[in-house]
């Protein structure tokens, strides 16, 4: 009986050419084992068509490489979404259309591929949860995790930039194992809770400690930051054999909703 020759793997990673941290985690992992998608490059690495009723038998072509949809077995999402000034080689009255199309593809795309994901898109990004501010604090709040107070003006978050700037404390849990420094016991705890809520590998949550030692969360998001060596190697240690994933994620990598229902 002849053995079944195992496939080789297939990561993509989503990003843009202004993210050169994109292109140094490509190279970290085996040779060949992961390939960078952008739209500035869409046009040379990725071609062919996608079969709605066969979708996981559509022949793609990845960076010159041939393989099925149902070959690449992860994704790892660097960015929201295109930016139609990414498409240089589209006529420039044509590009807010070429872009809407791509971004609306590329959303299905992700979305129907059975493999892991790092951050599983949403219907409004590429990269996970894109929640506006008032819909995960809610979720938050539902788990008892504290929040910090939200003062609006003009529909933004007054605060955000100096939550993201300093005074704050930043953790990054990846399928259950925080990256780097080891949080205070609350966080931890409030970190693992989120990350089961929102079935997401990744997450990045900034906290502050008030003056009576409590944690309140300030911010959650779902952007992997590639920019850090120490994230990096442990976003390629994800795709190694990981059975925490599949703890809070179904068996086809999309967000299970056991938690309760999350409309992102």
């Amino acid at each position: 009986m002849k053995k079944s020759i195992k496939p080789r793997p297939l990561i993509l990673v989503i990003s843009n050419i202004a993210n050169e941290a994109a292109a140094t985690l490509v190279d970290m992992f085996p040779p060949g084992a992961a390939a960078l998608i952008t739209a500035s490059n869409f046009y040379q690495s990725f071609k062919g068509g996608i079969g709605v009723n066969g979708f996981s038998a559509s022949q793609l072509e990845v960076n010159g490489r041939r393989v099925t949809a149902g070959e690449i077995t992860g994704v790892v999402s660097t960015i929201t979404n295109f930016f139609p000034q990414e498409f240089y080689y589209i006529r420039p009255a044509d590009r807010d259309y070429v872009c809407a199309e791509m971004n609306a593809f590329f959303t299905y795309f992700l979305t129907e591929l059975d493999c892991k994901k790092l951050n599983p898109p949403s219907m409004r990004s590429f990269s996970g949860l894109s929640l506006y501010k008032t819909e995960w604090i809610r979720k938050a709040q539902d788990l008892h995790v504290p929040v910090w107070p939200l003062h609006l003006k003009n529909g933004r978050h007054e605060a955000v930039e100096n939550i993201h700037a300093g005074g704050t404390c930043r953790y990054t849990i990846i399928a259950g194992k925080v990256v780097g420094e080891q949080p205070p016991p609350a966080i931890q705890n409030y970190l693992h809770v989120l990350q089961e809520a929102f079935c997401m590998p990744y997450l990045q949550c900034y906290f502050i400690e008030s003056s009576d030692n409590t944690y309140y969360l300030a911010d959650i998001l779902s952007v992997p930051d590639i920019t850090s060596p120490l994230k990096r190697e442990a976003i390629v240690h994800f795709f190694s054999k990981n059975s925490l994933y599949d703890s809070f994620m179904g068996p086809d990598g999309r967000r299970t909703y056991e938690h309760g229902t999350l409309r992102a």
